[in-house]
């Protein structure tokens, strides 16, 4: 051997049993991060059924739990923020209700409920051109499904559309209003329209 001259030790490959092993446990990985992916829509759904089982039996901070815990893992589940406002507005928390559906109807602008919340919040604080652009959305969405009419009977679409008569007055647009009374008799032709006193103490589907 000669003086100052360093011998390295030959770096050896991985064997084939140790490619085999990484590459298992790479698929093992990615096996993991997909039934994560496939679970989670499942877990959400299971969750907030949970929360609203607890909110009808009126265990609202039980509700509110599992409504942060979907938040947790999906911030913008409209679902959950909707559950929140109907906690809140039930407990007399009305600023905090407010706030709930409008992150609901950010995160899914076709959340039927929610949007039909806001708008009868807007209605009962007497701001008509807010609530009609919420019970516009509604409007919009279309007559209720047979199966949301079968759990209890009530439509949002049907009284979305009574409310907007009353709004189309107050605000000074009879032409509108003559119009969505139309839509109202098409619609649902047995129906009598409510003023908008009648309309502002309508009850909400929760309550």
């Amino acid at each position: 051997m000669q003086r100052g001259k360093i011998i390295y030790p030959k770096k050896r490959g991985l064997s084939q049993e140790q490619k085999e092993l990484a590459a298992r446990g790479s698929y093992s990985v990615i096996l993991v991060v997909v039934a994560l992916f496939l679970i989670r829509p499942l877990m959400v759904s299971q969750i907030l059924n949970r929360a609203e089982a607890y909110s009808a039996f009126g265990l609202f901070e039980d509700s509110k739990r599992q409504c942060n815990k979907v938040l947790l893992i999906d911030g913008n589940n409209s679902r959950a923020w909707c559950q929140l406002g109907h906690i809140y507005r039930a407990e007399g928390d009305l600023h905090m209700a407010l706030e709930a559906y409008r992150r609901a109807t950010e995160a899914d602008p076709t959340n039927k409920p929610a949007n039909y919340e806001l708008a009868m919040m807007h209605l009962r604080e007497g701001r008509h051109q807010e609530a009609i652009t919420y019970f516009e959305q509604v409007r919009a969405l279309g007559p209720d499904q047979n199966e949301r009419l079968q759990q209890d009977g009530f439509s949002y679409h049907k009284s979305a559309l009574g409310a907007l008569i009353g709004c189309y007055e107050k605000v000074g647009d009879p032409d509108k209003a003559r119009f969505t009374r139309e839509e109202l008799r098409v619609f649902y032709p047995d129906t009598i329209c409510l003023d908008q006193t009648q309309t502002q103490n309508s009850p909400s589907p929760e309550d």
